[in-house]
């Protein structure tokens, strides 16, 4: 009785499995997957690259009256300023969600590339990634072009030329910048993608 009633709830937490992946699948169009993918990794890299400048809501002092800790923190704002939902922000403006989740992509390639230069030897650095070895995808940018290689002192930078293609003696990133960052991940001029990591 007891090997019988485990067989029936494995094949119950089967049958819910199944008809979740089988549902979930048909739920939504290959473009709609598309699209909540940009929205997720647009609103991920706008809060990295902006790093919070954007305006923080005051919550009017009515709303925090005879509040403190939790309940203070969470007091509900106007009405006027709530968010509207990921989905609808990025319905409103997709290229800006398609701008930041191609920086996202650079930067995580970018990472990888990162990863793969320091195992190298820093007197034989190469300026770009065209010639590592390593998957050819993650060697390039959202753009497509090779991240450019830069190694100041004891750091190694890795550069994305940005929407903009620069190549490597024309980027809006000096080697000055890259040796008095306090940032391992950055934005600089024209969407152009800083790595940096220390040997």
């Amino acid at each position: 009785m007891a090997s019988g009633l485990v067989l029936a709830f494995v094949c119950l937490v089967a049958f819910a499995y199944y008809d979740f992946k089988h549902n979930f699948r048909n739920a939504f169009s290959p473009q709609q997957v598309s699209d909540m993918q940009i929205a997720l990794k647009g609103a991920m890299a706008e809060a990295i690259f902006n790093g919070g400048q954007e305006k923080a809501e005051v919550v009017p002092a009515a709303e925090l009256k005879g509040k403190a800790g939790l309940d203070a923190l969470f007091a509900s704002t106007p009405t006027s300023n709530k968010g509207e939902g990921l989905i609808a922000e990025y319905q409103r403006d997709p290229p800006k969600f398609k701008r930041y989740a191609d920086m996202f992509d650079s930067a995580m390639n970018a990472k990888q590339v990162c990863d793969v230069v320091l195992k190298q030897d820093i007197s034989h650095l190469p300026t770009t990634s065209e010639s590592l070895q390593m998957e050819p995808r993650l060697k390039v940018d959202a753009w497509g072009k090779p991240f450019c290689i830069i190694s100041v002192a004891a750091r190694v930078a890795v550069v994305s030329g940005g929407p903009s293609h620069f190549s490597c003696d024309n980027l809006p990133v000096t080697k000055e910048q890259i040796a008095q960052s306090n940032r391992s991940l950055y934005a600089g001029a024209s969407d152009v993608v800083v790595v940096i990591a220390r040997r």
